[in-house]
């Protein structure tokens, strides 16, 4: 496991590990921080800003963040989202140009106005996740709603910047569980032991799904079971992109990549990937590597 992933798990653990503190929580530690000096440098307290006609609005170089809540959650999320996207960019690589507007991000007060604002763009979206990308509004903002668990809403964020990003830099994407995992994946950042733990349940459950059809199965097949999925698909990319020996970054003997990552950045650009290195190890011995992915011991990592 490379060291910012190391450091990301452990400072999430509890007793003596989480006193290493990890890259992401200083981010939110300055942006909270930051937060007083700013409120005071930049609101108007004459306005109500918990009417989503006038929300708390952070600007950053790539997000424009809107809540209701707080110019305190709008900051943290702001800055969260600017550390993730680095996380984006440093395993995907940059994309295409293009659009340069910055990614909207919209928190609304209620799963109400949530629903409202989905059912305006062709669909009511919080049955499957509390998140969506909305592609086809105007504005392209990634909307959720405010409910009450600042981990969940980053994790619910996460994902569904995840496929912002992607559609924004590389076009529509194909497979959908590439999509869905790099989106798992990072929304996983927010708290991995969480996604230790909900795996080891999912095993235990026996709600694990197998490889073969995971990777095969399209995104009408999350109905109903969303949370297993992506858990499992999260859990999946952590261990192929740092610890799997055979397709983890340094595995060919350059740490900066590896044979998984190259399979990423080659998928979401749309080329194909049936030569790929890590293609060939997966239709070859792709029940070795399930039985490696559900021996595996996230907990002591």
């Amino acid at each position: 496991m490379s060291g910012i992933f190391l450091a990301l798990f452990l400072g999430l653990q509890g007793g003596a590990s989480a006193r290493l503190e990890s890259p992401y929580r200083r981010v939110v530690a300055r942006a909270l921080e930051r937060t007083e000096a700013d409120l005071m440098a930049a609101a108007r307290f004459d306005v109500d800003h918990s009417r989503w006609e006038d929300p708390w609005v952070v600007v950053t170089e790539h997000y424009e963040v809107r809540s209701t809540r707080s110019y305190s959650q709008a900051r943290t999320i702001a800055d969260s989202s600017e550390f993730l996207r680095r996380e984006f960019v440093k395993l995907l690589g940059e994309g295409r140009g293009g659009r340069t507007a910055r990614q909207a991000i919209w928190i609304f007060p209620n799963i109400g106005d949530y629903n409202r604002f989905g059912n305006a763009n062709g669909a009511e979206h919080s049955s499957m996740h509390g998140s969506y990308y909305a592609s086809g509004d105007a504005a392209q903002p990634v909307a959720t709603y405010e409910n009450g668990n600042p981990t969940l809403l980053g994790m619910w964020i996460t994902h569904s910047a995840v496929h912002q990003f992607l559609e924004q830099s590389f076009g529509a994407q194909r497979d959908t569980w590439i999509d869905e995992g790099l989106a798992s994946y990072f929304s996983l950042f927010w708290d991995w032991r969480y996604g230790a733990l909900e795996l080891e349940r999912i095993q235990k459950t026996r709600a694990f799904i197998p490889l073969a059809r995971l990777v095969r199965e399209p995104i009408q097949a999350y109905v109903g079971q969303a949370q297993e999925r992506f858990i499992e698909l999260g859990m999946l990319f952590h261990f192929l992109l740092n610890s799997c020996e055979a397709t983890k970054n340094g595995a060919s003997g350059d740490p900066s990549t590896g044979p998984f990552q190259e399979f990423l950045r080659a998928a979401v650009r749309g080329q194909d990937v049936s030569g790929t290195e890590f293609m060939r190890a997966f239709e070859e011995a792709g029940e070795l590597l399930e039985e490696d992915f559900k021996e595996f011991d996230f907990a002591k990592q």
